[in-house]
C-alpha cells in the first residue's frame, strides 16, 4: 500500500473526507500510477538505477596454494538502510572512524550524506572500480 493510499484511508477513518471523496481520490491515485508506469521513458539511454553492489576480490595463491576468490553481492537497499541506521546510533561514526584510522584510512563517516550517496549512485550506473596490487584484484561493480 502506498503512502498516498494510506493517507486517504486515514482521512476517511478520521471523517475528514466522505466515502465518495475517498473513492474519487483512490481512483485518481490509481490512474496516476498507471500513467507513470506506462509512460515512455524519455531518457531511454539512461542506465537504470543500480540495485546491487558487487565486490569481487581475487588473491592469487602463493607457494603452490590455490587462488582465493570472494564474490559478494549486496543489495543497495541494505547499504541505504545501513547509512540511515548509522545516523541513529550515537557514537557509531566516531568509533568506526577511529578503527579506520588505525588501519591507515582517514575517512570521516559522519560527513557522508545519504542524499549525496544516492545522487552519486544514480549517476554511476554500471561502473567498475579496479584495484590491482601485486597480483591481487578488487573489483567493485554497481549493477
Amino acid at each position: 500500500m502506498s503512502d498516498e493510499t494510506r493517507r486517504v484511508l486515514e482521512l476517511l477513518a478520521q471523517g475528514k473526507v466522505s466515502v465518495n471523496e475517498a473513492d474519487q481520490l483512490l481512483r485518481a491515485l490509481n490512474e496516476q500510477s498507471k500513467r507513470v508506469d506506462t509512460a515512455p521513458n524519455e531518457a531511454s539511454n539512461v542506465a537504470p538505477k543500480p540495485r546491487f553492489m558487487r565486490i569481487h576480490v581475487h588473491k592469487p595463491g602463493k607457494e603452490g596454494r590455490e587462488d582465493k576468490d570472494v564474490n559478494i553481492r549486496v543489495p543497495m537497499a541494505v547499504i541505504r538502510g545501513g547509512m540511515r541506521l548509522g545516523t541513529m546510533i550515537p557514537g557509531l561514526h566516531a568509533s568506526m572512524n577511529a578503527r579506520l584510522r588505525e588501519r591507515g584510512i582517514d575517512v570521516d563517516l559522519s560527513k557522508l550524506d545519504p542524499a549525496f550517496l544516492e545522487s552519486m549512485l544514480s549517476e554511476m550506473g554500471e561502473i567498475n572500480i579496479d584495484v590491482e596490487q601485486s597480483g591481487e584484484q578488487v573489483r567493485i561493480t554497481y549493477e
